[in-house]
């Protein structure tokens, strides 16, 4: 599976129905619909809104033996590390008690990487034009316990990231043991970095090409592939999806130059972007699932895409339709399976705005 305790699943919790994409790594993608609700409910967040809305975000981790999570607990009002506990009938979530956010109205973005558990923490906005500046946005590490199976907080933190609310943020590390954060603010892309210690730099737009002048809904997502660092972020008013990387010897402000990803033509992109990194694999490959804004060009249409980035040497980027306008598909997420050689696709189904039939979910 891609990076095991780390990136497996993003955003996976995001998915209240399913439609399954299995398709081999290595071959041509067939797609295989799963019917209904699959997994296990957590606790109620009711006082907080879709607490695992945002596309590109993760909650959810899996370390020695066991699936863990940031969710809400609703009688304090406060963001908690919970476990999966799968030895009871039915399976349940357990607080384990340990705090990672007192702040209400926050998104997070989980990795657990270098036998560390990283947290990004930040106050949500509606869009990347309602920012609002004295909500820092905030990195959380974590020791874990095999003894106890608890999670403490590392001295010294949580360390502030930046310093405005944001409709997501999402985070990885580099091979030199740098975290890196994306966000979009005032219809611009940035990112910042650590020094080996954890503690941040100042925050910095995009220095690439198209990078400026995305429309107010538009996100960006990382991912750390090969042990460098790439950044995808929509731009609908380009109608593409483009993607930069840096490479880790280089210094922080310097990037390769910007590649839209995406076919040519209007309505190619969305705020849907969820990204991930084939782990172990020498060549560096990368897969990502995007959503279209083909809403009205009809039921053929591609709605939600399947993106893979070949080879780092070459960077080169092939499409596949997981499914078109008329299946009703939003907020994908992508998994990949390296035990049973799959890419895997989950989408909710069907979208309650969609004009078609549609697809259970």
């Amino acid at each position: 599976m891609s990076k095991t305790g780390n990136r497996l699943i993003r955003s996976l919790l995001a998915v209240t129905g399913s439609m399954v994409l299995a398709a081999g790594l290595t071959t041509t993608p067939t797609a295989l619909g799963a019917v209904g609700d699959v997994g296990v409910p957590g606790p109620s967040y009711t006082g907080v809104t879709a607490p695992t809305g945002e596309k590109p975000e993760s909650k959810l981790w899996f370390n020695d033996g066991r699936w863990w999570a940031v969710m809400f607990h609703p009688a304090s009002g406060t963001w908690h590390i919970f476990y999966l506990n799968r030895s009871t009938s039915p399976k349940t979530w357990v607080d384990t008690g340990t705090v990672v956010d007192n702040r209400k109205n926050t998104g997070s973005d989980a990795v657990s990487t270098g036998g560390k558990l990283y947290v990004a923490s930040h106050v949500k906005a509606s869009s990347n034009t309602a920012s609002v500046s004295g909500q820092p946005a905030r990195l959380y590490r974590y020791t874990y316990n095999s003894t106890t199976d608890t999670y403490s907080l590392d001295s010294g933190l949580p360390t502030t990231i930046n310093d405005v609310s944001s409709e997501s943020l999402t985070i990885d590390r580099d091979s030199a043991g740098r975290v890196w954060a994306t966000w979009t603010q005032q219809q611009r892309v940035y990112v910042n970095a650590t020094t080996t210690t954890d503690q941040w730099g100042t925050p910095f737009v995009l220095p690439v090409d198209n990078a400026t002048g995305i429309d107010p809904d538009d996100i960006s997502t990382l991912v750390s592939f090969k042990g460098n660092i790439g950044v995808m972020w929509s731009s609908q008013s380009k109608s593409a999806v483009y993607f930069s990387t840096h490479n880790t010897p280089d210094a922080v402000g310097t990037w390769q130059p910007s590649a839209a990803i995406t076919v040519p033509g209007g309505g190619q992109a969305d705020d849907h972007l969820n990204i991930k990194e084939l782990q172990s694999d020498p060549e560096g490959r990368i897969f990502a699932v995007i959503k279209t804004s083909l809403d009205n060009a009809g039921a053929a249409a591609p709605q939600i895409v399947v993106l893979t980035r070949s080879a780092a040497s070459t960077g080169q980027w092939s499409r596949a339709t997981f499914g078109t306008v008329g299946d009703c598909h939003t907020r994908p997420v992508l998994v990949l399976d390296m035990t049973n050689n799959l890419v895997r696709v989950f989408a909710t189904a069907p979208d309650s705005g969609c004009p078609f039939h549609g697809s259970a979910g």
